[in-house]
C-alpha cells in the first residue's frame, strides 16, 4: 500500500505572487508524476480561490486570514492540515529570520514551533529545494538549525543554502544540494500567449525589452543597509531606460510578478516619456502559467524578482539581473553567468544603461548559455520529487535511492 495519499505544503502560497505559484505547481507536477498517481495537497493559503481555480492537481486550499482562526501560517487551520498529512513539504525561501517574531512575515518562526507536532506522530518533514537564509540573529540560527534537524530530508535550491546549513551547526545527514523547483514550471503554449500581447498592444514579432521591478528596491541587498530609497530608484532606473531607448528603440514590456509591485512599476512608466512604446503585463489578470509564457516572448529580461529571472530563463530567454538579494546573485552562479548581475553599489543611470545595452547586444550568447544549463538545473531541481516518490514507496526504497544520489 502506498505511504503517501495527503501532502501539506507549507511555503509562500498568497496568490499574489506568480513565482511562488509557479513554485507549488512544479512541486505538485513533478510529484504526482514520480508517484505515478494524483496525490491531494493541502495548501495554507491567503486566497484559496486561486488555488481552486488555477492548478490540475488535487488541491485542497487551507484558508489561513484571522476569521480561519489563524495568524498567517500560525494557526489551527495549519495544524489540522498537518495533523492529516502522510507527508509535509516545506517550500520556497521561508526560511530567513527578518521580522522574525512577526507571524504576518515571517514563517520561521511559525514552522519552529508547528513542525514538532508533525514529527512527534512520525509524519515526514521534507525541504523540498528551499531556499535558506538570510539568517543574522542568534534566534533565528536556534530555529533554522531546529527545523532542519527534524526533516527527513532536505534539498536545498543552492550552495550558498547549504553552506548556511552547515555554517548553524546542522547535522542532519540527508541534506542535499538541488536547484529551484519553478525551473519546471509550467507554461501557456504561445498560441494563448499572443493574444495576451497583443491585447496589452505588443506586437509578438517585434524585438521587445522586457522589465521587472520590485518594491523592496534594496533593503534586502544587505544587512544594514541604508535604502536609496523610492524617489532615487526611480530616478536612475527611468534615465538609465531613456538612455537604453535611444541606443536601442526597441519596444518595453513591464511584467510584473507579484500584485504588490504593480504600483511602483506603473510609477516607474509614468516617468518615460511617452515617445517609448511600453505595455503593462502583470498577474492580477494573468497567472504563472500566462505570465511565463509571457516571458518567453521577451528579448531581453531585466529582472529583480529570482522567480522572473528564473521563469524567463528556462524559457531560454536572455535575462540580466539587478541583486535586490544575495539570492539574485546566487542564481544567476548556478546559471554560470556571474558577471550579468548589477549590484546596488553600483547602481547609477549610466551603470544600469551599460548593463541593459550589454545584455542586449549578447542576446545570442545568453541564450546559448542557457541552452546549455537550464536542462542540468531542471533535472537537478525535479530528483526531489523522485526523492518523495521513493518515500512512498517505503523506507527502504528511500535508502536505496538516497545512498545512489550524489550528494555535496
Amino acid at each position: 500500500m502506498a505511504t503517501l495519499n495527503t501532502i501539506t505544503l507549507l511555503g509562500s502560497s498568497s496568490g499574489r505572487n506568480a513565482g511562488d505559484a509557479a513554485l507549488i505547481a512544479s512541486i505538485m507536477d513533478g510529484v504526482d508524476r514520480a508517484c505515478g498517481r494524483r496525490l491531494v495537497y493541502d495548501i495554507p493559503t491567503l486566497r484559496p480561490s486561486y488555488i481552486r481555480d488555477h492548478y490540475p492537481n488535487q488541491t485542497r486550499p487551507v484558508g489561513m486570514m484571522p476569521w480561519h482562526g489563524a495568524l498567517r501560517m500560525l494557526g489551527l487551520p495549519t495544524v489540522r492540515a498537518l495533523m492529516r498529512a502522510d507527508a509535509v513539504i516545506i517550500f520556497d525561501a521561508v526560511l530567513f529570520d527578518r521580522s522574525l517574531f512577526n507571524p504576518l512575515f515571517n514563517f520561521l518562526s511559525s514552522l519552529y514551533l508547528l513542525l514538532p507536532l508533525a514529527s512527534r506522530r512520525g509524519i515526514p518533514i521534507i525541504g523540498y529545494n528551499v531556499g535558506v537564509g538570510p539568517v543574522h540573529t542568534a534566534a533565528g540560527r536556534r530555529m533554522l538549525k531546529s527545523v532542519a534537524e527534524r526533516m527527513t530530508f532536505i534539498t536545498v535550491r543552492d550552495r550558498e543554502g547549504l553552506d548556511l546549513l552547515q555554517a548553524v551547526g546542522v547535522v542532519n545527514s540527508r541534506v542535499r544540494l538541488a536547484a529551484d523547483a519553478a525551473l519546471n514550471a509550467p507554461a501557456l503554449p504561445s498560441d494563448q500567449v499572443v493574444p495576451i500581447l497583443r491585447a496589452a498592444g505588443i506586437d509578438p514579432e517585434q524585438p521587445k525589452l522586457g522589465i521587472n521591478i520590485n518594491r523592496y528596491l534594496d533593503t534586502w541587498a544587505s544587512a544594514g543597509r541604508v535604502s536609496i530609497g523610492r524617489e532615487a530608484f526611480l530616478d536612475i532606473y527611468a534615465t538609465a531606460l531613456e538612455k537604453f531607448h535611444h541606443a536601442v528603440p526597441v519596444p518595453m514590456v513591464f511584467v510584473t510578478t507579484q500584485h504588490h509591485d504593480v504600483e511602483i512599476t506603473e510609477a516607474l512608466m509614468q516617468r518615460l516619456p511617452q515617445t517609448i512604446p511600453m505595455a503593462l503585463i502583470d498577474n492580477r489578470q494573468h497567472d504563472h502559467a500566462a505570465i511565463k509564457g509571457v516571458f518567453r516572448h521577451l528579448d531581453l529580461l531585466c529582472g529583480m524578482r529570482l522567480h522572473s529571472l528564473i521563469l524567463a530563463s528556462t524559457e531560454l530567454t536572455p535575462v540580466v539581473g539587478i541583486t535586490y538579494q544575495p539570492k539574485v546573485a546566487h542564481y544567476f552562479r548556478e546559471l554560470e553567468l556571474p558577471e550579468r548581475t548589477l549590484s546596488f553599489d553600483d547602481f547609477n543611470p549610466d551603470r544600469l544603461c551599460a548593463h541593459l545595452l550589454r545584455g542586449w547586444q549578447d542576446r545570442a550568447e545568453l541564450r546559448s548559455a542557457l541552452t546549455h544549463r537550464i536542462p542540468h538545473l531542471q533535472a537537478k531541481a525535479a530528483g526531489s520529487a523522485d526523492l518523495v516518490a521513493a518515500l512512498d514507496r517505503g523506507p527502504d526504497a528511500f535508502a536505496t535511492l538516497w545512498a545512489e544520489t550524489d550528494r555535496p
